[in-house]
């Protein structure tokens, strides 16, 4: 049950980068991309590596 969490969680929160990537590249028709771009792509990735390091400690303690 835990691991269908967390595989949830890990979906839900890989939608945002994804999603923020082709946001920008629609509204700005494909062109280059500035600094803030990958600035906000790249910070909206940082809730799936925590959603990963919570799965490795929930997952390792319940092995245990």
């Amino acid at each position: 049950m835990l691991k269908r969490l967390f595989l949830l969680i890990q979906f839900l929160s890989l939608i945002a980068p994804v999603g923020i990537f082709f946001t920008y590249i629609i509204m700005d028709e494909g062109d280059q991309f500035t600094y803030e771009h990958y600035w906000v792509t790249g910070m909206s990735f940082i809730p799936f590596l925590f959603t990963l390091l919570l799965r490795s400690v929930f997952l390792d303690i319940n092995k245990k």
